[in-house]
């Protein structure tokens, strides 16, 4: 009895962290129609953003994936920008009965129809 109250309580350990995976390192990402052939990027005038999409768990059962394209576009909207530099796509995850799947993306907002408009 003592090995399996033993044995539940470090699978409860285990249960109650989440994971962090780095997926990805872009240059540049975006989910809108950028036209690039007379745009001056100009990274210094971007700010770093970071946006996500998550999705919930409960027993074990997720209510939908995540999607890059909607983290991205997060990020694209806070930042009030239409292309992201320097990208970092990172895969998180968490449960205990219940949990969260969740995508994240990180990097520096830029408007190239600012751009394109000097």
């Amino acid at each position: 009895m003592k090995l399996l109250s033993s044995l539940i309580l470090v699978l409860l350990f285990f249960c109650l962290f989440g994971c962090s995976v780095r997926q990805a390192d872009l240059t540049a990402i975006t989910t809108r129609n950028v036209k690039l052939d007379s745009t001056n990027l100009n990274a210094l005038s971007g700010k770093r953003i970071e946006g996500e999409d998550s999705k919930f768990v409960f027993l074990f059962i997720p209510f939908g994936l995540p999607h890059i394209e909607d983290a991205v576009d997060d990020a694209l909207d806070k930042g009030n920008g239409d292309l992201m530099l320097d990208a970092v796509i990172y895969k998180k995850g968490w449960w205990f009965l219940v949990g969260q799947n969740v995508i994240t993306v990180k990097g520096t907002v830029v408007n190239t129809l600012e751009a394109t408009t000097h």
